[in-house]
């Protein structure tokens, strides 16, 4: 059986930035599909028994994505599971480091590519400790990286908020009063965010009905399309099956409550 541990950032830097850290140890066969989020993730697995497109995992950063994502264990592995991870806000990541997300969008990128060599130091490091030790000095780590924003890239930041909170279409509003070209509001947008605007903005419109599917399961899913921000079910159809692989009425029926608000 697997154990989850969470905790939220302590430090109050990192809070608008980092989402939560997160741990799972156990036994059992472990086969996650992550479906399209607005976050980035960051894994260490210390049991190296995650493969993601037949290649082992030991570290890897996941970014803001429209596709789902599917990991799979090593068949023949028996040892307990060890992995610690770390979730990101859309543009959390970027204050950390000088790559760009884009990199990350399509697919796995190994840690060290986007945070250098020190990472085999601190993988090192955090394998004997237990999670509440691991989650110091990660956050030790990230802090010794952090970059405060520029007022051009918290104004894609707030942009990004903007697009994640609201139904109504005002983010939109929004980009006309912002000091800033459209050119240079996408390009910057997918350099501090990953994906494009509208990319985002359908990610977020499935997020919605997700999260409201989780909590509202006997609703209709009409009312749900409507209330994330769907004006018509055809496109909600369409998103839910591109970003799941399956109807919002079979994602509905084939996933648990805990399932649904966590994946």
């Amino acid at each position: 059986m697997y154990n989850y541990q969470f905790a939220k950032p302590h430090h109050p830097l990192l809070e608008p930035y980092v989402e939560y850290f997160a741990q799972l140890d156990g036994t059992g066969v472990l086969f996650k599909s992550i479906y399209s989020r607005l976050s980035t993730s960051f894994l260490m697995d210390f049991d190296q028994a995650t493969f993601y497109d037949g290649q082992p995992l030991k570290t890897g950063l996941l970014g803001v994505k429209d596709k789902m994502v599917r990991f799979s264990p090593v068949a023949s592995h028996s040892a307990s599971a060890d992995k610690f991870f770390a979730s990101f806000t859309p543009y959390g990541l970027s204050v950390f480091t000088r790559q760009s997300m884009q990199e990350l969008s399509s697919g796995p990128v190994a840690g060290e590519d986007i945070f250098g060599s020190s990472l085999h130091h601190l993988y090192e490091q955090l394998q004997p400790l237990p999670f509440a030790a691991r989650v110091n000095m990660f956050e030790t780590f990230l802090l010794q990286r952090f970059t405060a924003p520029h007022a051009s890239h918290q104004l894609i930041f707030d942009l990004a908020d903007s697009i994640r909170n609201e139904v109504d279409g005002s983010p939109f509003r929004q980009l006309k009063a912002l000091p800033l070209s459209e050119r240079q509001i996408e390009r910057n947008f997918k350099r501090y965010i990953g994906i494009s605007i509208s990319r985002f903005l359908r990610v977020s419109r499935f997020e919605r009905a997700k999260t409201l599917i989780a909590a509202h399961p006997s609703r209709r899913l009409t009312d749900i399309a409507l209330l994330a921000g769907y004006f018509d079910q055809s496109h909600f159809i369409s998103d839910f099956k591109r970003l799941t692989g399956v109807s919002p009425k079979n994602f509905r029926l084939c996933c648990s409550p805990q399932q649904k608000m966590s994946v």
